[in-house]
Order: C-alpha cells, then structure tokens, then sequence
C-alpha cells in the first residue's frame, strides 16, 4: 500500500541529470547501439567518438569526415555505424576496425541517416530540400515520392521492421510507402478538418511495439498506432492513442 502511494507521487522522467560525458569536441549528434551499452557522439570536427555507457569511458576515436557529423545510426547488430556530416557524404563504418567500408556523396547537405532496422543491406538517407532516398550498399538508389512536389522540408524514417518508409511534411500531412517500391499504402493529416496546417517537426518509432510518435509545429507530441494507420489507407482518418502537451508554455 505505502508502495503504491509512493509511485503516484513519482514522476515518469527524470528529475535530475545523472552525468556528463566530457568529450574531446563539441558534440553535434548522438545515439545508442540497440542494446544501450555504446554510445556514438557525432562531433563539430568531423569525428565520432564511440563511449563504453557503462564505464563512461572513450573506447574509440574514428577520423570519418572532415566537416560536422550531423546525424548517427547503428546498425541491428552493433557493428556497423552510418553517420552523415554536412560535407555532404554519407559513411559506413565498421566499429571494430574503425575503417570506413563505404562512401557515398549527394548533392546537397544530409539531414537524417537512418539504417534498415532489419538489414544491412540499405538505409534511408533525407538530404536539405529534396525527397527522402533509400540507398542500398550496392549503389542503387530509390527515391521516395513527394506528396507535394512544391513541399520538399520533410521528415522520414523506416517503421520498425524495416518495411515501410514514413515521411512528414510542413502541411501537417504523413504517407506511408512500401520501402521496396516506394508505393503509397496510407496517408493522413494529423489535425483533421482544422483550417490551418501544423507543420511535422519529426517523428520517431517506438523499439517494441507498433507505436510512433509524430511531434509537430503546435507542440503537440500525437501519439498513432501504425498497425492502424496502415488499415485506415489513403486518405484515412486515424485517431491519436494520446495527446502529450505542455499545458504552461503554449
């Protein structure tokens, strides 16, 4: 009983900070391996440092690009890492070894990188104004359409599986393509019937479960249920399972 008063007065984030890692360079991205041990920090000169999270020590240093690494992904199983920087190339590096396997250029600055959650085989890469590529690691290239051509500030990541590419853009709208075929399955808007659109700010997929977030211009994080959205198809109406909002600073 004293066990559950206690919890209902707790709160489901944390309260204070619980350290600081002192790194070498100022970091500019960050992200843990699947299972949390590693931890990738993406740094202002163009190096990731590799942390041990549980000695919180540096177990590495790797050299991959000389300007900005703006984004950071781990592969399923750990060993591999795909980091974007802001000379506009996107890298696979391989862990262990600290060699870099692949290099790709594009033609514009990379927003986001992002592996296959189920394979190694392909990632999804969003470059500045134009639409979100999955690129394999054989060099081709499937570019995921607009749903508004004259629209290009998206975001875009893969569902949990691997099997599905969702994007938003800064109309309030998100589509669901195949990842092998780049064919639309589903699309809604996350404010229904309201006169104004709320631009999508990025959206992020839960490890377990079907559940994605979608966090947008009116700081409203929605939370859907892809399952659903998928059977609600083009066009679709789904409802949010919850509505996180901060009630003081609107």
């Amino acid at each position: 009983m004293n066990l559950e008063l206690l919890e209902s007065f707790g709160q489901n984030y944390p309260e204070e900070a619980d350290g600081v890692l002192d790194c070498i360079s100022l970091a500019v991205t960050a992200g843990f391996n699947k299972y949390g041990t590693l931890l990738a920090v993406g740094c202002n000169d163009g190096r990731v440092v590799i942390w041990d999270f549980m000695t919180r020590g540096i177990s590495k240093v790797i050299s991959a690009h000389v300007h900005p690494v703006c984004s950071v992904s781990w592969s399923r199983n750990g060993r591999k890492l795909l980091t974007a920087s802001t000379d506009n190339t996107v890298c696979i590096i391989d862990v262990a070894t600290g060699d870099t396997d692949h290099r790709f250029r594009f033609p514009s600055p990379i927003l986001r990188v992002q592996y296959n959650p189920r394979s190694l085989s392909n990632f999804l890469v969003c470059p500045m104004r134009h639409p979100a590529i999955v690129v394999g690691v054989d060099g081709s290239r499937l570019i995921i359409p607009l749903d508004d051509e004259a629209d290009t500030t998206i975001s875009a990541l893969f569902d949990r599986r691997g099997l599905h590419v969702f994007t938003g853009n800064s109309k309030g709208r998100v589509t669901v393509h195949r990842a092998s075929d780049a064919q639309l399955v589903a699309s809604f808007r996350v404010t229904q019937g309201a006169a104004s659109t709320t631009a999508i700010k990025s959206m992020e997929f839960a490890r377990r479960g079907d559940w994605f977030l979608v966090n947008s211009a009116d700081r409203i994080i929605r939370v859907y249920n892809s399952t659903e959205v998928l059977a609600c198809g083009i066009e679709g109406e789904p409802e949010p399972i919850q509505k996180l909002q901060d009630l003081v600073n609107k």
